[in-house]
């Protein structure tokens, strides 16, 4: 099976089992909301110092998203998981940001979802060291952290979803941890995976899903019509493909990536 196109080398990455992911993700849920009430409550009370600001419309929301990134002089971090208006302007804002003669110290950490994936920028951005892309099961949430000091928040509350941009240290810090905890299980992007022509690509989709599935050679190569042997070569070929050091985790990144033929057509890569 051909390398990809871009021949960009690809990063290993440990990934946990299934159990502790869905439970990192309840925790995850509830840590989110926990943040959304802690900006709530914390609005209120520091309004008066202008440490916490309500941003009521959507488009100024989207708006200010931009704004923070294009502001930032050392380091952003970006969840992006919810409307694709977000991710348009985010995309765009640190495409500026990354071409700005002025700014060649501002380093970027990306964390998105299959569908927020935008794999023109992670193309683009492939060689560049201070740019990192990661994906992850994560909640509606979009949050843009500006050199730990501005960020603006868009999550679920028990009002709906609210917008703040935030300037309390005490609403900033748990953020940035929350940011850090799920940045290290997520799966780390550094190209766009290509299994080759349309066949080939179709057999590999096949694959993984019996690879997360647990199916063994035997039954997988019976299911695929092939035999035992030329289903181990190709299990070889998509593992060092997806930089995975064993077959359930080949069988998982692939899920985190979208590439399964079980999700949708839309999402497929």
């Amino acid at each position: 099976m051909p390398e990809s196109s871009s021949g960009s080398s690809r990063r290993e990455v440990d990934l946990v089992p299934v159990e502790a992911a869905d439970e990192f993700e309840r925790e995850l849920l509830e840590v989110s909301a926990l943040l959304a009430s802690t900006v709530d409550r914390r609005r209120n009370q520091l309004n008066r110092d202008s440490m916490v600001d309500v941003v009521d419309a959507h488009e100024d929301a989207v708006e200010t998203a931009a704004r923070l990134v294009t502001d930032a002089t050392k380091r952003v971090d970006v969840v992006l998981a919810a409307e694709p208006a977000y991710s348009d302007a985010v995309h765009g804002a640190l495409t500026a940001l990354l071409s700005g003669t002025a700014r060649k110290t501002s380093r970027v950490r990306l964390l998105c979802t299959p569908s927020t994936l935008d794999w023109r920028f992670v193309s683009a951005h492939a060689a560049e060291p201070r740019v990192r892309t990661r994906v992850a099961r994560i909640p509606a949430l979009v949050a843009v952290i500006a050199d730990n000091e501005h960020a603006l928040v868009c999550a679920a509350s028990v009002a709906g979803r609210r917008a703040s941009v935030v300037r309390a240290p005490g609403v900033i810090q748990p953020l940035v941890a929350l940011f850090d905890g799920v940045w290290r299980n997520a799966v780390e992007v550094s190209d766009r995976i290509e299994f080759g022509d349309k066949t080939r690509a179709d057999i590999a989709q096949q694959i993984l899903e019996r690879l997360r599935a647990g199916v063994t050679d035997e039954v997988a190569a019976r299911e695929l019509a092939m035999s035992v042997r030329t289903y181990r070569r190709y299990v070889a070929e998509i593992m060092a493909l997806l930089g995975a050091n064993s077959r359930f985790q080949a069988g998982v990144r692939a899920a985190e990536l979208g590439l399964l033929i079980s999700q949708s057509t839309g999402e497929r890569r």
